[in-house]
């Protein structure tokens, strides 16, 4: 996939038309797989190339920087989603007060038209577009057929008769309900990064843990996690906790701790500083909590991880 990061840096490389697809795809859930699956259909009968158009940062952190907004995906693992997906061309528009300023006009003619080839369009049912969302579906449609552009709009794909979103993700994740995200993400929610130093607090107490950092992302609650790790193409069968460790910080500390994400692979036991993991969850086990002493805390790590065992038998590692 190659990738443009604006549409003003689109060069002789980019094809002469193009189906086009717009959206956050934050997540890249199914609503977002029935908008691409549209999209390949219609550039296998056009023999034409998929482009998506999408944004950096996300819209909403620029329009409504008061109200913090974490992502499902970070803009790498988005894009590399959208490749596996076929997406061939990826137009990432960074989102500043100046794009936001763009005309609806401007949008289609400049942009969509001009610049990104569209020959087909393809968005969500809802999408609106240009200044202060001033541009309609109906507006859209007549200029499409004034330019002999072809318009798809994907109705809202639904799981269980919800409508499939990204802010609903979010609320799930929320829940804690894991399985109700995965049914709409179609995979499960999963942080990825590069294992660091800890203070190997659980290499001493028999149960060591990968490190990771994800600051960047979607914060799950704090807890304990059934989960699994990739490594190297390889999944194996996890536990992960989300917290600040109070067994080990004073309670008047405990909330200037950072929160930590810290995973237990139980049938692997390798240094895997410098190593990227991915630590996919599937389901909440309990709350994090203080316990009187390391006795205590190890009785409990053995619960955890007969609990996660049974949780995940049913998947295939």
């Amino acid at each position: 996939m190659k990738i443009y990061f604006g549409f003003q840096k689109t060069d002789s490389s980019y094809p002469a038309q193009a189906v086009v697809a717009i959206g956050n795809f934050d997540g890249v859930h199914l609503g977002h797989h029935e908008i691409l699956n549209r999209s390949r259909v219609y550039a296998r009968q056009m023999k034409l190339p998929v482009t998506v158009f999408t944004f950096n940062p996300h819209p909403t952190i620029e329009l409504r920087p008061e109200t913090p907004l974490k992502l499902l995906m970070t803009y790498e693992e988005k894009r590399h989603q959208l490749e596996i997906l076929g997406v061939e061309y990826c137009v990432e528009e960074p989102f500043d007060s100046d794009f936001a300023s763009t005309s609806a006009h401007d949008f289609f003619f400049e942009i969509l038209f001009k610049r990104l080839h569209a020959k087909v369009l393809v968005v969500g049912e809802d999408f609106a577009f240009g200044r202060k969302r001033e541009g309609t579906i109906a507006m859209l449609q007549k200029w499409c057929d004034e330019s002999g552009v072809l318009l798809e709009r994907v109705s809202p794909f639904k799981v269980k008769g919800q409508s499939v979103s990204s802010s609903k993700i979010r609320e799930f994740l929320q829940d804690s309900k894991l399985g109700d995200a995965e049914s709409m993400l179609g995979r499960a929610f999963f942080y990825r990064g590069e294992i660091v130093h800890g203070d190997k607090r659980g290499r001493a107490i028999g149960f060591p843990t990968a490190n990771m950092n994800c600051a960047e992302k979607f914060p799950l609650p704090i807890g304990v996690y059934a989960t699994s790790v990739v490594w190297r193409g390889k999944e194996f069968p996890s536990v992960t906790n989300i917290g600040r460790r109070p067994t080990f910080t004073s309670q008047q500390n405990v909330n200037l701790i950072p929160v930590k994400i810290e995973t237990h692979i139980l049938d692997l036991t390798l240094d895997l500083y410098g190593e990227v993991l991915e630590v996919r969850f599937y389901q909440r086990l309990r709350e994090e909590k203080k316990f009187a002493g390391i006795d205590a805390l190890k009785t409990q790590i053995q619960n955890d991880v007969i609990l996660a065992r049974q949780v995940l038998s049913s998947r295939n590692f």
